[in-house]
């Protein structure tokens, strides 16, 4: 695959299927399923509707909760990015 300019390269993507909560700041909770995982963020596959730029928690088992932003959204699926405490 070519690179367009300016193009920003991704950091690797894991193929995992990790069960998680969503906590959105409505206060709402929706059960996703968390893929192509990296340091850097994850791909939510769930049957909510995420808004772009929505900050939310993810509640992941062993790891406790992460803060995100969702970057892109498409039925059935988003991509967060991973916040750090100065982002939020």
């Amino acid at each position: 695959m070519t690179r367009v300019q300016g193009w920003a390269k991704r950091k690797d993507r894991h193929p995992v299927s990790i069960d998680a909560t969503v906590h959105r700041s409505d206060g709402t909770k929706a059960d996703v399923t968390l893929t192509n995982f990296s340091d850097e963020g994850c791909r939510i596959e769930a049957d909510e509707v995420f808004r772009i730029g929505e900050r939310v928690q993810i509640a992941i088992p062993r790891m406790g909760h992460v803060k995100a932003q969702v970057r892109w959204s498409h039925p059935g699926s988003a991509g967060a990015k991973f916040l750090i405490e100065s982002d939020f």
